[in-house]
């Protein structure tokens, strides 16, 4: 087990005092150590795929043939639904199979119903996770332990486009709880050379001195949501401080990039490579942006069997037709997600071949959720990803919408089964910590949410006026 092991299975979840304690020690660590075997075998890997067509296509074939009968042997759930479509079939004869394509599409809905019955190790074994969608439904999971170097393997092969390599450090402009209660808006997380930069204060005077350290870090990297890089850009070109040329990579994540949004980027950060990726929290699937295409992405098919699928769930094969992504985890599998549906939608490019090394191309990828932003007490923007969705320890949670009428005061609408209370204490005052006192959230529980006219929830129901970002 490496060090960074560890840090995914206990550093995360040592109070946040300690863990700054411990950072400070294991920036001191070689890199070779920290990030370990692990971390190297997949940079080859993920080197020699590039490369080795014939390798993608018998790994690819091989390891979704041991998740699927993995889960056949382990997990009751998929015992029940998975066996009797597969039946006998050997491991590298699934792929293209018509067994493949009558394994039923997996909804969030039967995640939801049957976690545990789709784990293939004890649950306790595994970390529990959490995501959410456009309509607001929290989705809980589970996860393996030891993803961290794999995760990070991946992440940082994609990164080394713009020169990236694992010895330097970023400002990263995401939603962070902060060790350091003395200095509320950034911190230096020196384990995983991070400049951690609140998103909870971008209002002129702190990000002045986001930049001030910036510039005396002679930083080089910029990572974080779209939507809190832009702010801090437009701050850039506002004050003067444009074009900001030491800047050499800049790694947009969790939101689509758009258009506008990348020209100012490329505009005040005029030395740097922009290189977006998609991943998702249930790490089923992982891709790139193709160099010089914007918005077009190649799946790595080591990481996951990925597909695009039209709404009765069958195989789109035809460039320029749009429909659901839809993707089976290669890599963690400790609860495997077979076939899931992502609930992204996208337009096919090219289907996996010898020719582009097994890779499934698509563009106009549309992620669950696009750009939204509160408003706080001060008037700044808080980027919506920093809030996230809470999700409740017993699952009592089905529906929830966050509704702002006045700046820094939000609602938090939640539906719960049989209107029961959830415990939402620990969020509401990690919230209220991130944001110092600058918004405040007010949990309501309600029988049903607020629909539009068409028929919808809206996730944000925000009624202030904001400006484009």
């Amino acid at each position: 087990m490496t060090v960074l092991d560890v840090a995914r299975g206990a550093y995360v979840r040592l109070p946040l005092s300690t863990r700054a304690q411990l950072g400070r020690i294991l920036q001191f660590v070689p890199t070779s150590i920290k990030f370990g075997s692990t971390y190297r075998h997949w940079r080859g890997v993920i080197d020699r795929s590039r490369t080795d067509a014939d390798f993608v296509r018998s790994y690819r074939q091989q390891a979704l043939g041991e998740v699927v009968q993995s889960a056949i042997r382990n997990a009751p759930y998929y015992t029940r639904t998975l066996k009797p479509v597969v039946g006998d079939l050997a491991p590298d004869e699934l792929l293209g199979s018509e067994a493949w394509s009558r394994i039923p599409v997996l909804s969030r809905q039967t995640v939801l119903d049957h976690r545990d019955g789709m784990c293939t190790v004890s649950p306790d074994r595994l970390d529990r996770a959490s995501t959410d969608g456009s309509s607001g439904e929290p989705l809980s999971f589970m996860l393996d332990r030891n993803r961290s170097p794999i995760e990070y393997a991946f992440i940082h092969d994609a990164w080394s486009r713009a020169g990236f390599t694992a010895h330097d450090w970023r400002c990263v402009f995401r939603g962070f709880d902060l060790a350091d209660r003395d200095n509320i808006h950034m911190e230096s997380e020196p384990a995983l050379r991070e400049l951690r930069l609140s998103i909870f204060h971008l209002d002129d005077a702190t990000m002045a001195s986001y930049l001030s350290a910036i510039r005396e870090r002679k930083i080089r990297f910029i990572h974080g949501y779209p939507s809190a890089m832009t702010i801090f850009a437009q701050y850039l070109v506002r004050t003067g401080a444009a074009p900001l040329s030491q800047i050499r990579g800049v790694f947009p994540i969790s939101e689509k990039l758009f258009s506008h949004q990348r020209d100012l980027l490329a505009q005040v950060f005029d030395r740097a490579t922009i290189v977006p990726f998609y991943g998702l929290s249930e790490k089923v699937a992982f891709a790139v942006e193709r160099a010089g295409e914007a918005d077009t992405y190649e799946f790595n098919p080591i990481y996951g069997y990925t597909e695009l699928v039209d709404d009765e769930g069958r195989p789109i094969v035809t460039p320029g037709q749009a429909g659901r992504v839809v993707s089976t985890g290669l890599m963690f599998r400790g609860m495997p997600l077979i076939r899931y549906d992502t609930r992204d939608m996208a337009q096919l490019v090219e289907l996996p071949s010898a020719r582009n090394g097994y890779q499934l191309v698509l563009n106009h990828l549309a992620p669950r959720r696009s750009s939204e932003f509160i408003v706080s007490r001060s008037g700044s923007l808080i980027p919506f990803n920093g809030l996230c969705v809470p999700i409740d320890r017993h699952d009592l949670t089905r529906e929830v919408q966050f509704c702002q009428r006045v700046p820094g005061e939000v609602e938090l609408l939640v539906v719960t089964e049989g209107g029961q209370q959830p415990d939402f204490s620990d969020y509401l005052f990690r919230m209220a910590e991130r944001s110092a006192g600058d918004l405040t959230i007010h949990l309501k529980v309600v029988d049903k949410l607020r629909m539009t006219g068409r028929g919808k929830r809206k996730f944000i129901d925000q009624q202030l006026t904001i400006p484009k970002v």
